[in-house]
């Protein structure tokens, strides 16, 4: 149940499905949800707490990319094993496939 103490989170997810059951477990753990196809992202992120973001909104983003300094706060970056990522400072990565609580108790980590 969303509260307006529920921390918010910013999904970015170019797939729809993806995007959809994140936003749908997020929601039901409590998280108040936003969500995007590509980073960055068209909305203000003054008043999102964590941004999770899956490794396919960047594909074509490198870490020289200001679009990727950009990045600030509590990140999470979702990515499959084999897939080497652009470095974000201060991101943590959670592999795919995402196993039973693995993202949820990562977020309540971060807050």
């Amino acid at each position: 149940m969303k509260t307006l103490d529920s921390p918010s989170v910013l999904v970015v997810a170019p797939d729809a499905d993806l995007r959809h059951s994140l936003a749908f477990i997020l929601s039901a753990e409590g998280f108040s949800v936003k969500t995007d196809t590509v980073w960055p992202p068209q909305g203000n992120l003054a008043h999102t707490d964590l941004v999770v973001i899956d490794h396919g909104a960047f594909a074509d983003k490198y870490p020289g990319d200001e679009t990727l300094s950009g990045l600030t706060g509590k990140i999470v970056i979702l990515a499959r094993r084999e897939r080497i990522l652009p470095l974000v400072p201060g991101a943590v990565v959670v592999h795919k496939p995402l196993l039973e609580r693995e993202l949820i108790d990562t977020l309540n980590t971060l807050l």
